[in-house]
């Protein structure tokens, strides 16, 4: 009995009627979804404080949440995208459809070139996330005795100035106010770095409160300290919040919104044959953390996600489903920074427990079946940036770092070799210098969380291997075997401590982050009640996990991994790392999301590098790593490139 109910709230033509080759006119519709779920369904046993939601009076935990939808308005679909919406924002139509973000501003759903439309998918954005503006979901709260739970929150701020005071929000508003602003067991810690001791600051010494006008007045989003916030500096906040929400009813509203769906239920009335799920950052850790819940069946025991496409995610879950979690936190350790981090079953070195990410889900027989536990197959695309970060090499080597895993057999995983989380485009921007040489002036290039990094940001677009990526998952349900998984690997000698890879970098002038004060993931103790959803903050770090990179070549390129001609025909070098601009404090630590590209050198004559890039490019799509159609924009993308480097080598400022 399907227990998801589809409101329609608007229903019109997509796209001004347009046509998507074989698939002609589609329609948008939008509205809100209806859930009933049963707390006592096994099904849903993973999720905290489920049975502590409100009930209606046949016991089940009702919820809503907003959609939207894409679908073919004659031709019945036989596929559907259900797109994970990343702080509220739908991803497809720009990681995909390649929709610029001046037409994205204009409409959020803008069809860009219609990539997925021509390939025949329809597109469900499924909001799962509470405390957003945008495609959202109206999570329950937990309730003791019909009252709202009182807990312990973290939050995490590195400042890029001195200030006064400082917003606690987690890359974004502050997910949960403080129950008492006056609580004297409220603690704010601060260290130098993510692997320095946390010295605590004394009560008196800061306050919930902000500036204005000259005067302190008591504050709900900003925390003010007697001498100011220290730039670069890491501070972690914990308070005690009142009104915990059940945040893992997301991970149900994907699951059910999509077994709807397939079944024929939702708003456009017609089944699907195939449903795959796309994440990117943190909605990529959100299917993650799906995965090792075991959410892949529905209330009659069939399959709900075919496949899917987790990108640029690393090897962490998140802050998804824990009392008072906060879906858009990043970076603070927590319950969904610990282990597993590899879909095969391996050893915790900390703990000695045994556990994978797919553990729940089962081995399927053979490529075109799947077991009783519905394994989906799933395809892993990761930037330099998340092994730089210090968690996406653990997806596919031992927890400790001393061996390659086993590939699971429905896993693919490949790095983007040379690419960071944001992915690049050229002109670098906001930058007011460019770095052609390591000695260049330092630039003002800025992060999206307001930090400067030292140099320009990294310009190799990785996009084209995403859509390539995709259609490889699309295929592989088909029969077709995908490529093989690309990545550093121990065996190969392509994996590499960051501290080797940054001396080579050091070797040759570049200012360089010094790898002792890196972060990454370590085991975590949390307290006796984790394994309840309850954490005690702030975390202790016990021991690190592994925490390592590809290995570079003498131009000082990743050897590991896909790689494009960027970086195989380099007239450049590419990073996944950017220090911190000087300016920013923290020089030594990296900037958040961001690498750098440095243009430097003799650049080889314009004809040669243009055949191999051809050839390069070529074999790429021969390898099934580019799509055919695209082949073009990536030899375009790097002639692009050539003649930057060709107007910066010869001093002329090319903005």
């Amino acid at each position: 009995m399907d227990l998801t109910h589809w409101e329609v709230a608007r229903r019109g033509s997509y796209a001004d009627g347009r046509s998507f080759g074989d698939y002609g006119a589609f329609e948008i519709v939008e509205g809100r979804v209806h859930y009933r779920v049963d707390p006592l369904d096994a099904r849903n046993a993973g999720i905290v404080d489920l049975d502590l939601a409100p009930k209606d009076e046949r016991g089940f935990v009702v919820f809503s949440g907003d959609y939207t939808l894409v679908a073919p308005c004659q031709r019945a679909p036989r596929k559907l995208l259900i797109d994970v919406p990343n702080r509220g924002r739908r991803l497809a139509f720009s990681m995909f459809n390649r929709a610029t973000p001046q037409a994205l501003l204009d409409d959020p759903c803008a069809a860009g070139d219609g990539f997925l439309f021509r390939h025949g998918f329809a597109v469900a954005s499924i909001g799962w996330q509470w405390d957003v503006q945008g495609v959202a979901l109206d999570a329950p709260p937990a309730l003791q005795s019909g009252r709202a739970i009182e807990g312990d929150v973290a939050c995490r701020i590195q400042p890029s100035s001195n200030r006064s005071f400082v917003s606690f929000g987690q890359l974004g508003e502050v997910t949960y106010p403080p129950a008492h602003r006056d609580d004297p067991a409220a603690r704010l810690f601060v260290r130098d770095h993510d692997n320095a001791p946390q010295v605590e600051l004394a009560r008196e010494q800061w306050r919930f409160a902000r500036e204005r006008g000259g005067a302190l007045e008591p504050s709900d989003r900003f925390i003010h300290c007697d001498g100011g916030f220290e730039k670069g500096r890491i501070y972690t906040l914990v308070y005690r919040a009142r009104g915990a929400r059940v945040t893992g009813c997301g991970l149900l509203a994907l699951r059910d919104a999509a077994a709807s769906l397939r079944a024929g239920n939702g708003p456009n009335a017609a089944p699907f044959e195939r449903v795959v799920g796309f994440g990117a950052s943190q909605t990529g850790r959100v299917l993650r953390h799906l995965l090792h819940l075991g959410l892949n069946s529905d209330a009659d025991g069939g399959v709900v996600f075919d496949g899917l496409h987790i990108h640029i995610a690393g090897g962490q879950r998140g802050d998804f489903n824990h009392r008072f979690a906060q879906p858009s936190s990043a970076g603070l350790p927590a319950a969904g920074q610990r282990f597993p981090f590899a879909g095969t079953t391996s050893r915790d070195p900390a703990t000695g427990a045994e556990d994978g990410l797919y553990r729940l889900l089962g081995r399927s027989v053979e490529d075109s079946q799947h077991t009783p536990g519905h394994m989906p197959k799933v395809i892993l695309t990761n930037t330099s940036w998340e092994y730089w970060r210090g968690d996406a090499a653990l997806t596919h080597v031992s927890a400790d770092g001393r061996r390659d895993l086993e590939a699971h057999p429905c896993e693919r995983n490949y790095l983007f070799a040379g690419t960071h989380h944001l992915g690049g485009i050229l002109p670098a921007p906001n930058t007011s210098s460019s770095a052609s040489s390591p000695s260049a002036p330092v630039s003002s290039s800025t992060s999206p969380t307001g930090e400067r990094a030292r140099y320009a940001f990294n310009v190799v677009d990785f996009s084209l291997l995403t859509r390539a990526a995709f259609m490889n998952l699309d295929r592989w349900l088909d029969g077709q075997t995908p490529p093989p998984s690309a990545v550093p690997t121990l065996a190969a000698g392509t994996l590499a401590s960051r501290a080797s890879v940054l001396r080579r970098f050091a070797a040759v002038g570049f200012a360089v982050l010094d790898a002792d004060r890196l972060g990454g993931l370590s085991a975590l103790d949390l307290g006796a009640k984790v394994d309840q959803g309850i954490c005690r903050f702030p975390a202790r770090e016990v021991e690190p996990y592994a925490r390592l990179v590809s290995a570079v070549d003498d131009t000082l390129n990743e050897v590991a991994g896909i790689r494009l001609p960027d970086i195989a025909v380099p007239v450049g070098c590419h990073t996944g790392w950017n220090p911190r601009h000087p300016d920013s404090g923290a020089s030594t630590l990296a900037a958040t999301f961001v690498g750098f590209t440095c243009f430097d050198g003799a650049l080889p004559p314009f004809d040669e590098y243009q055949r191999r890039v051809r050839e390069w490019a070529a074999a790429l799509a021969d390898n099934r790593f580019v799509l055919p159609e695209d082949v073009d924009r990536v030899i375009d993308n790097c002639l692009t490139r050539y003649r930057v480097a060709e107007r910066r080598t010869a001093g002329v400022d090319s903005r």
